[in-house]
């Protein structure tokens, strides 16, 4: 339970990607990155439910293995590239009757966050009561937004406006979203759909606990940091 109320671990897995061509069924170690997501959730002192919105039979097979198998597939329109992650979770929390408490989004796809990560986060969340909702979020160097361009009319055009010859030095620190922990009232998510409320706090995420996978080349890198850091026991160290 955070702040009196329960926590549902949602874990979105779609069986379709076009970056990486079933990525959620992508290996670990042995176990696929979904397990490793229901590991995680499952080795959480703060999680009492966990459940895995897919539109795939052999992802929800695993999922009712694992004992986080929601009462129905989610429908194909709610599988497709287009899809919101929003709307998945909605259908999810409406096929499952979660009617209060928190959701906390575990995207499959940030296979190398921890389970000290996880409570550090939840530790946070109960300590600012005024916050609505916490994400976790990455320090973004390069590129900086300020030195992003866009080609307009066959010519180089500063995306924001700004001058991208600026030393990056001298540019306000950024941040991104990381996509490895959302956690959000079910009531935010349901009647204002949205992940981010206006009173969202951040989570600082170190950036070898950052990856996400999105392509070909974030899979070299996390099998780069995973060859650095040595065998895992699995994704709740």
């Amino acid at each position: 339970m955070i702040r009196g109320e329960r926590l549902t671990a949602i874990i979105p897995a779609r069986g379709g990607s076009k970056g990486i061509p079933r990525k959620n069924m992508f290996r670990i170690d042995g176990e696929t990155i979904v397990e490793r997501s229901i590991r995680l959730a499952r080795a959480s002192g703060w999680v009492d439910r966990i459940l895995v919105t897919t539109d795939d039979p052999e992802i929800y097979d695993i999922a009712r293995k694992h004992d986080a198998a929601p009462p129905s597939l989610r429908p194909p329109h709610l599988a497709t590239d287009l899809a919101t992650t929003i709307d998945a979770v909605n259908h999810l929390i409406a096929d499952a009757k979660i009617e209060e408490g928190y959701v906390l989004l575990l995207q499959p796809t940030s296979p190398l966050r921890t389970a000290a990560d996880l409570d550090s986060l939840c530790k946070e969340f109960e300590a600012h009561p005024d916050a609505q909702a916490i994400v976790s979020v990455v320090r973004h160097d390069s590129p900086h937004p300020d030195k992003i361009i866009v080609l307009d009319g066959g010519y180089v055009r500063s995306y924001l406006g700004t001058n991208p010859s600026v030393p990056r030095q001298s540019l306000p620190v950024v941040h991104a979203i990381n996509g490895a922990f959302y956690i959000v009232p079910v009531r935010v998510l349901v009647e204002q759909r949205t992940f981010l409320p206006e009173r969202t706090m951040p989570f600082e995420m170190p950036v070898e606990r950052s990856v996400n996978l999105d392509g070909p080349l974030d899979l070299l890198l996390m099998e780069a940091l995973l060859k650095r850091a040595g065998p895992s026991k699995n994704g709740a160290e």
